[in-house]
């Protein structure tokens, strides 16, 4: 008897050959060592591309599993801050005309989601003087009435609101790294910066 056809044997395999056509196959394949081994090879190669008799979980399990591990959205926050744009002190000294003596003020600006921060600081040390103003992004941010806080470690807060350019000045300042706190009264959000080195 000729060797078993491959396509026979997957037909087999498979339960698609007739009841008449698998007994005188399976006869051969017990007396064809050949056709039985490569019967098994195609029987194990198949049976690894059957699909699985497992089932899937429940989908209120699934969903309680990925709960476990999803990362909670953050929560919007009122706090922004601000991020440096200029600093004079930051600036390289110019050699023309230089003579030792520092710089009268020092020029910083802020830049927020909400509006540029342009801050003076000027005077001795020990009695500076601030001047400032916030300048909209959007033309609708309203400005007049921030409330603005002045805390400088050691010292009682300073609070002072701007007016309807945004403008706002703080007298009597002592030496010390400055840190602001903006509330806009529109949205109630808050700006926090600091400035460095005095």
């Amino acid at each position: 008897m000729r060797h078993v056809d491959p396509a026979i044997m997957i037909d087999m395999i498979e339960q698609r050959a007739s009841k008449s056509e698998r007994e005188s196959y399976e006869q051969h394949l017990t007396d064809c060592r050949r056709c039985a081994a490569e019967y098994d090879s195609w029987w194990t190669f198949l049976s690894g591309l059957c699909p699985s008799s497992l089932t899937d979980a429940p989908t209120k399990l699934i969903n309680e599993c990925i709960a476990i591990y999803r990362k909670p959205e953050p929560l919007p926050s009122r706090f922004q801050r601000a991020s440096l744009l200029f600093d004079s002190f930051l600036q390289p000294l110019a050699v023309a005309g230089l003579r030792g003596t520092p710089a009268e003020s020092r020029q910083v600006v802020l830049h927020t989601q909400v509006f540029d921060v342009h801050v003076k600081v000027s005077g001795k040390e020990s009695d500076r003087r601030i001047m400032a103003q916030l300048l909209p992004l959007q033309p609708d941010t309203i400005v007049d009435g921030a409330q603005i806080q002045l805390h400088i470690p050691g010292c009682p807060a300073q609070v002072t609101r701007s007016n309807e350019l945004g403008q706002f000045t703080f007298s009597g300042v002592p030496n010390g790294p400055l840190s602001f706190f903006i509330e806009l009264p529109s949205s109630g959000s808050i700006i926090q910066f600091s400035v460095q080195g005095g």
